[in-house]
């Protein structure tokens, strides 16, 4: 029986990739300068806001910062600011293509040497500098710690001259902060290209193998896909491991993924393995329960895709997608598995998803979901269809003669942002839907798409005019 297989580009870009981090350690002293903190500390006085109102969002900002499409990385309960050394805040830079696929911002600062520049960490709810720190960097980038901590990444890269034998050498070092500023960890690599993730250097070992080292120090661990001539690869964009047809987060608390059968030389089917991320043993794998039902068999009793993917691990819960059949690559079944007794909990959901031969990065049969993970949103090919992820149910979906969108993100409060256009030739039009109803609530300028804080639930928007924070409301 030969497989059905799609094959995805391996791309080697992450928010480690290339050069980064040379920290002086030195904390500043609050600065009093223009776009920042005011008297003692106080919220910074940024230009008053006068976009659209934007559903989901109060009617007045709770403070912004002066600064033409200034941005941040959300850290929880701060925002991370680059200032430059002309004054100016750092936009967010487009990286090679690893931005991350929720649409925050990867990568902050870049450039092509070391230069001086100072991190200002501001509470999200005041916009109070919390705390200064001036470094020496060519890269500033999101990344996590241990248990999905939000953290940045400040990365520096060095050269050592050739002395006319030797090679000219290249190292690259990373201090790891967390949203208070504390530093969290320091390492050093040669070379120029690798992974941070989860408290992680993540490195590509081999064609089948990942190498994990703890940035706080500790024992490397490697990552395994299986299979005759087996191949995996992280990438950063969704932080995913990728086996071919196999997809699931490659760190997720205390556990990390590998693939059974990452090949294409054998009539086996993928198997995703979730195992201890500290001691390797075995404690879910997708062969280990039953394929939902619409999943079909071989006479075997053996699923005729090995396409399947993980999307989410939490509350002893395993949340997978499942293709249909070999022949219905774009039809998927979304199912919950409780990990200790591997049985399903709750209902399915089946959908047709869409499919665009320009995606780089594979997203089928994923979906996004609101903060409490109450809804997810999924882009089928009639459009955006809304379900429950505790019972399966369906909210609402989009009928085929609608103007199909692809949903991007939910408020805290229920509403779901999306983008639409008339046909393949019309601009794109950006829309906030009630998440429950389906009622359209605003047609939106792309600027004026917010995104959300996690903990806080604040939302941000980066303008011409500024960087605006909003408290979040009800759809």
């Amino acid at each position: 029986m030969n497989k059905y297989t799609v094959m995805a580009a391996g791309l080697v870009l992450s928010l480690g990739l290339v050069a980064g981090c040379g920290s002086s350690g030195d904390e500043a002293a609050r600065p009093k300068s223009k776009g920042s903190a005011g008297p003692d500390g106080a919220a910074p006085k940024g230009p008053v806001y006068g976009g659209p109102a934007i559903p989901g969002l109060a009617a007045k900002p709770a403070w912004s910062l002066a600064g033409a499409n200034a941005n941040a990385i959300d850290l929880g309960d701060t925002f991370l600011f680059v200032k430059r050394t002309d004054g100016t805040y750092a936009l967010g830079e487009k990286y090679g293509t690893d931005d991350p696929v929720d649409g925050s911002v990867g990568t902050l600062h870049f450039t092509n040497d070391p230069e001086p520049a100072t991190l200002e960490f501001r509470d999200v709810k005041t916009g109070e500098v919390r705390k200064t720190l001036k470094v020496t960097t060519d890269r500033v980038a999101a990344t996590t710690w241990h248990d999905g901590v939000r953290a940045v990444a400040v990365f520096a890269g060095a050269t050592t001259e050739s002395d006319g034998l030797s090679a000219e050498k290249k190292t690259t070092s990373v201090t790891v902060y967390g949203s208070d500023g504390t530093e969290l960890g320091k390492a050093e690599r040669e070379g120029e290209k690798f992974h941070v993730h989860e408290g992680h250097i993540v490195e590509q070992d081999g064609d089948a193998s990942l190498k994990l080292t703890p940035v706080d120090g500790g024992p490397a661990r490697k990552v395994t896909c299986t299979g005759q001539l087996a191949s995996c690869s992280y990438d950063p964009r969704s932080n995913e491991i990728d086996g071919g047809q196999a997809h699931a987060p490659l760190i997720t608390g205390k556990y990390a993924f590998h693939v059974e059968n990452a090949t294409t030389y054998e009539d086996e089917q993928e198997q995703l393995v979730m195992s201890d991320l500290a001691t390797g043993k075995k404690v879910w794998s997708t062969a280990d329960v039953a394929p939902p039902a619409g999943v079909k068999l071989d006479d075997d009793g053996e699923r005729t895709s090995g396409a399947v993917r993980v999307l989410d691990v939490r509350d002893g819960r395993v949340l997978t997608a499942w293709v249909v059949a070999a022949f219905e690559p774009d039809t998927w079944v979304t199912a919950t598995y409780d990990i200790a007794t591997g049985k399903q909990v709750g209902g399915s959901t089946t959908y047709t998803y869409a499919d665009s031969p320009h995606d780089t990065v594979s997203t089928e049969g994923t979906s996004v979901f609101s903060p409490d993970r109450s809804l997810a949103a999924a882009e089928t090919d009639d459009g955006t269809a809304v379900w429950q992820p505790g019972d399966g149910k369906e909210v609402w979906a989009q009928k085929e003669d609608e103007n199909a969108m692809k949903p991007l993100r939910f408020s805290p409060g229920g509403v779901l942002y999306g983008t639409t256009k008339e046909d393949d030739f019309s601009e794109d039009v950006y829309l906030a839907v009630d998440g429950r109803t389906k009622k359209v609530l605003a047609k939106l300028p792309e600027e004026s798409l917010p995104l959300f804080t996690e903990g806080s639930g604040y939302g941000y928007i980066s303008t011409e005019k500024g960087f605006f924070v909003f408290p979040s409301t009800g759809a």
